[in-house]
């Protein structure tokens, strides 16, 4: 179970880690998983946790450990975080899902008014963004055409094809940052897709896709993620061939 956003979530909304639980569904074949990355904004300290009570999965990462161990001055300034309970539970996590909230609300209320649905989240650091109706065609190709546009503008939006999403048109936008910054990025995308000329689409969007913005479409009352798989464990309608320049975009 990977619980990198644990800590981050909001909305009212409770988190149930799988530790919590009074047994673990299978003890053998049950992994949890947890970095600073995400919760305490720390993407360049790589460290992280593992939780397993199996003994080949505990030998297999001893032997990688003993090249890729955490360092030691990184591990004491982390447990000396960690150590400070009370800072963390009163001051600390309540400012940082307080300011994700704000920052979430202002993203998803900006990209309202440019006319950009999203799959709005009660936690994690960033937003699914439907840009669909501003591809040229519906298809991978024109969703890498609209993201090199975007990056002209200054604009670093991370394209659904990156993240094996199923659908061209979806893109990935990360809120945790200041409030500055996320209006200037509304200000450029308003002013970049107002110049992007775009063509009618080629093909229709099918119905299927429809309550991925239309929750009220949808019979489980849940709008389904664009990453959504198949039987075979393997993202839906993903092209074969890979865009060749999908393989210089920076995800964050």
């Amino acid at each position: 179970m990977d619980e990198i956003y644990m800590l981050s979530v909001y909305d009212d909304t409770t988190f149930t880690s799988v530790l919590s639980l009074d047994c673990l569904p299978d003890p053998e074949r049950t992994h949890f998983m947890w970095g600073f990355s995400k919760d305490f904004g720390m993407s360049g300290i790589r460290a992280g946790v593992l939780y397993t009570r199996n003994n080949e999965i505990q030998k297999a990462v001893n032997q990688l450990a003993v090249f890729h161990s955490c360092p030691g001055p990184v591990q004491h300034v982390l447990c000396q975080l960690l150590r400070d309970r009370d800072w963390l539970d009163k001051v600390f996590f309540p400012t940082n899902k307080k300011r994700l909230k704000e920052a979430q609300n202002i993203l998803v209320d900006g990209l309202a008014d440019v006319g950009i649905p999203v799959l709005k989240s009660s936690g994690g650091l960033y937003v699914w963004a439907d840009f669909r109706k501003f591809l040229r065609s519906q298809t991978f190709e024109a969703e890498l055409e609209l993201w090199q546009k975007l990056l002209d503008k200054k604009l670093l939006i991370s394209p659904g094809k990156a993240f094996y999403c199923y659908e061209p048109g979806w893109f990935r936008l990360v809120f945790s940052d200041s409030v500055d910054k996320i209006y200037l990025c509304i200000q450029r995308l308003e002013q970049m897709l107002h110049s992007y000329t775009t063509e009618p689409v080629t093909t229709t969007i099918s119905s299927t896709a429809d309550p991925l913005c239309n929750p009220e479409q949808n019979s489980s009352g849940k709008p389904p993620s664009p990453l959504e798989k198949d039987s075979s464990g393997k993202p839906s309608n993903t092209p074969e061939k890979d865009v060749s320049q999908l393989k210089n975009i920076l995800v964050y």
